[in-house]
């Protein structure tokens, strides 16, 4: 088992945080809590981080195919917040981030 972390860079506004959520329930549904995307306000989790109304959050995978999966579903909440930037820390991939903007990898 390996885990995931993302995390936006921006600050996520009401109306983006309910699109958010309805991609992330169709993800959930039926997924046990440690495979589920979770989402939390940076300053719910430790204050002093800035931008305070960022989302960071983790989802543990088994296997590569769940991988994917998760990859593919960040991807889509990327594509629907255009605006936002998101950053996914995967440890089992050697510390590498993937950067996401739009849906699409940022150099």
């Amino acid at each position: 088992m390996r885990c995931l972390h993302y995390q936006t860079l921006e600050p996520v506004g009401s109306e983006e945080l309910g699109t958010i959520r309805r991609i992330r329930e169709r993800f959930n549904d039926g997924k046990g809590f440690w495979e589920r995307i979770k989402l939390w306000k940076k300053s719910d989790i430790v204050n002093g981080l800035e931008p305070q109304d960022s989302r960071w959050g983790f989802s543990r995978v088994r296997g590569e195919r769940a991988r994917l999966q998760l990859l593919q579903v960040i991807g889509r909440m990327s594509k629907a917040t255009p605006g936002l930037t998101w950053v996914v820390y995967d440890d089992g991939d050697g510390g590498r981030e993937l950067v996401i903007r739009g849906g699409r990898p940022v150099a």
